[in-house]
């Protein structure tokens, strides 16, 4: 109000000086005239200035500029509220394969490409800082959803959680699809994985995140699936511990500052009461086990420095029928897998070796006539990022199978694949 009057009178004192009466005046009353019209242009913007800073406080109360938005290399899109009760991340995620396979001895030898993931996650918290969520859904092939979780982590060293999520048990299977060493995950976890599932559970962080334990009771039935009937529970528990440097809060292959080694091991459990009607995801490999109890565990060991890293993991499982007159049968794998950084962060040659041993004694439960699978795979990764969010993988795999009369069955595989995580 006060620059307005100011400027009313300064246009009023114009009008007079520029009026007819005025203009019969002298240079000076002319020097008059032109020093008020300067006054009146610095009084204008001085006005607007003040304008725009009563604009500027009172847009900030607007409902947007309580909203962050950022983003970074490799870690997505992020929008967060400026109280940071509300969070939501999105990253995607492309996987794109080329594979050639030639079974030894037979004539069906094949090449193809293929979309292997495309995924989009969703993670953040919402309503508070601890209230936390993720969601992870794959569009390749029909379309897939992975992960839907919740989890109440107002105190890290006890922190439920329900949803569909891994089940915490190996190690291989813990580590994402997107951190891989090599093109896929060994045969270990062909045989012997607990993947996603549905169901309740609870993990921490202890010794200032030195030791990280999961336990967990799912439904058993694998991923997106609903059971109406009693089919048994599977439960698993797993402890993880940082032996020498890092933290023990996720699992990792490769990549280091320092010298680590982490130790794990873990149980799994569950019973059968009608696999007919449904595999209630047991990872009974050459098993028909329609009813009884499976019980696996496993035993691992990882060592990362900046140059090289080297992994060892071991399960065994257990498969105990209910039908009398059958003995348990006890099957077990193992993988070693390791790599070398030829240049630091960017390329690394990596090599693995994986078995898995059946239980061939012919008074326990029986499947096929499988005694033995192993495979050697060697790799090499192009890491365009310095990390596992933009690179190359090429590895060759050989593979034999061993039959209970000792015929062997060999099989050799080349993949390419390109990842981008962003």
């Amino acid at each position: 109000m006060r620059f307005s009057a100011l400027l009313a009178v300064s246009f009023m004192t114009l009008l007079a000086f520029t009026s007819p009466q005025a203009n019969a005046g002298d240079d000076g009353i002319q020097a008059q005239i032109k020093e008020l019209k300067k006054k009146i242009e610095r009084l204008e913007q001085q006005s607007q200035q003040m304008n725009m800073k009563m604009y500027e406080a009172t847009d900030t109360k607007a409902w947007y500029n309580k909203i962050k938005v950022k983003t970074k290399k490799g870690t997505g899109l992020t929008f967060q509220t400026a109280d940071k009760n509300y969070k939501l991340r999105m990253r995607l995620r492309g996987q794109f394969l080329g594979q050639y396979t030639n079974p030894d001895g037979e004539d069906n030898e094949s090449l193809g490409f293929r979309v292997r993931r495309l995924r989009v996650t969703w993670d953040g918290n919402a309503f508070a800082p601890w209230m936390k969520y993720k969601v992870q859904y794959d569009f390749s092939k029909t379309g897939t959803l992975k992960d839907m979780k919740f989890s109440f982590a107002k105190n890290k060293a006890f922190v439920p959680t329900v949803g569909q999520y891994k089940v915490p048990f190996n190690r291989e299977v813990l580590n994402s699809s997107s951190a891989l060493q090599v093109v896929g995950r060994s045969i270990i976890t062909d045989y012997f994985e607990y993947d996603r599932d549905i169901g309740v559970g609870v993990y921490g962080l202890l010794g200032g995140g030195m030791i990280r334990y999961d336990a967990g009771v799912f439904q058993a039935g694998g991923v997106n699936q609903s059971v109406d009937k009693d089919t048994g529970m599977l439960w698993a528990g797993r402890v993880q511990a940082a032996i020498i440097g890092g933290k023990a809060k996720k699992v990792k292959e490769n990549f280091a500052k320092k010298p680590t080694l982490m130790i794990g091991a873990a149980v799994a459990g569950i019973d059968v009461e009608d696999s007919q009607d449904s595999n209630n995801g047991i990872p009974s490999g050459e098993r028909e086990l329609v009813s009884g109890t499976v019980t696996s565990m496993t035993f691992d060991a990882n060592y990362r420095d900046p140059r090289f890293n080297l992994t060892g993991e071991y399960i065994g499982r257990w498969v105990n029928p209910d039908d009398a007159g059958v003995g348990t049968a006890y099957d077990s794998g193992f993988r070693v897998q390791g790599g070398f950084f030829v240049i630091p962060k960017k390329v690394e040659l990596a090599s693995r070796y994986a078995m898995v041993m059946f239980d061939d004694d012919p008074n326990v439960l029986g499947g096929n006539d499988l005694d033995n699978v192993w495979t050697f795979t060697q790799g090499l990764n192009y890491y365009l990022s310095g990390n596992h969010k933009w690179k190359l993988q090429l590895d060759y795999t050989f593979q034999r199978e061993e039959d209970l009369a000792g015929a062997e069955s060999d099989e050799s595989m080349v993949r390419a694949q390109v990842q981008a995580y962003f």
